[in-house]
């Protein structure tokens, strides 16, 4: 199997399961959109929380506040993974929604999952 193949396999499994899942953040409702990010800075898998409703972030430091938050809890929960989202410091660039929060997941920690999994670890 050829690792675009691989990769392609994989992607459509996430996207199966999270491409219609919601998240609730106080206040606010996202809708999740999953992708994958082909900056080659930073391959991997893109995750965009798409607000919405009502959901407005204008200011800047509730948007980090609900930023941060966010990341602690995908954090948390895909420790038992060995996966670990960082924020996307160009979601400004992918999107003109101001409301749209992004995060990634590089493609190496796929990989590692991966080769443990094939391992037995």
């Amino acid at each position: 199997m050829k690792k675009t193949e691989l990769h392609d396999i994989v992607l459509e499994t996430i996207n199966e399961y999270i491409s219609e899942a919601e998240l609730s953040t106080g206040d606010n409702e996202f809708t999740i959109k999953v992708d994958v990010n082909r900056n080659p800075t930073k391959k991997g898998i893109k995750i965009q929380l798409l607000p919405k409703g009502d959901t407005v972030l204008n200011d800047p430091d509730e948007k980090m506040d609900v930023n941060e938050k966010v990341q602690q809890a995908m954090n948390k929960r895909l420790a038992k993974y060995d996966l670990q989202v960082s924020i996307d410091p160009d979601i400004k660039q992918a999107t003109d929604n101001p409301n749209v929060l992004g995060y990634y997941i590089p493609l190496n920690q796929f990989k590692n999952l991966i080769t443990k999994a094939l391992k037995g670890e």
